[in-house]
């Protein structure tokens, strides 16, 4: 599902591959992690409507950029 392809990719990774599919997502940004925006990276940590729709969180840790 393509759920488990974006969960936890940067969000502009994640989008760039929506696109690549024929897909523009709507994007919410959450503070669920309890940081200032703007503070970290953000990552994918919801994915709804088959990515039509992706909420992404401020983390502090960068990823890897290499991703499968």
């Amino acid at each position: 599902m393509i759920h488990n392809l974006l969960l936890g990719l940067p969000l502009e990774e994640a989008i760039r591959r929506l696109h690549a599919m024929g897909v523009e997502p709507a994007v919410v940004i959450s503070s669920a992690t309890r940081r200032p925006e703007g503070v970290g990276w953000l990552r994918v940590v919801r994915v709804r409507d088959g990515g039509r729709e992706l909420t992404a969180c401020y983390f502090l840790d960068r990823i890897c950029e290499e991703m499968p």
